[in-house]
């Protein structure tokens, strides 16, 4: 499987602050271990974690979603409300919590995904050589600002 690389940033600024979306060359494929913590799914640069608590009578993960989690060894974690995502503390340093894509699937469905974290290392570098864009619908078709790198906000600083 090729390495995942970053195809564009986008720093979304809105009237709440500053969002980050990455769009990435290729789709994470996530498979879980279980370790003391929980349970922990990386591919290359992409990590996702989620920790376990028992749901009460009136809350659970997800909304008490239903899922179901592929496991390293092949077997299946079925998740019912259990299973939250976390950022481990060990890992804060280390990641980012931006929304993650690939071109591909927001061309099918315009949403970036959080629950993902990307490498920081990663990240920083691709900033170091190139300019994110600061139009949140740059890769969404439907959208009168498709396509464009730069757009006027209402909440830009200098754009």
């Amino acid at each position: 499987m090729s390495n995942i690389t970053i195809v564009d940033i986008i720093d979304h600024r809105h009237k709440y602050g500053v969002q980050v979306e990455v769009v990435l060359s290729r789709y994470p494929k996530l498979v879980f271990e279980r370790d003391s913590c929980g349970l922990i799914a990386f591919d290359d640069c992409v990590y996702q974690f989620y920790g376990y608590e028992q749901p009460g009578p009136h809350w659970k993960a997800f909304g008490g979603r239903k899922f179901d989690i592929p496991m390293a060894d092949g077997s299946v974690t079925h998740a019912d409300g259990q299973w939250w995502d976390v950022l481990r503390r060990e890992f804060r340093e280390d990641l980012y919590s931006h929304g993650l894509n690939t071109v591909e699937r927001l061309h099918e469905c315009y949403v970036f995904f959080g629950g993902m974290h990307i490498d920081r290392s990663v990240v920083d570098e691709w900033r170091k050589h190139n300019e994110p864009s600061n139009n949140y619908h740059k890769y969404d078709k439907r959208h009168k600002d498709y396509g464009k790198h730069r757009i006027v906000s209402p909440w830009a600083d200098s754009d």
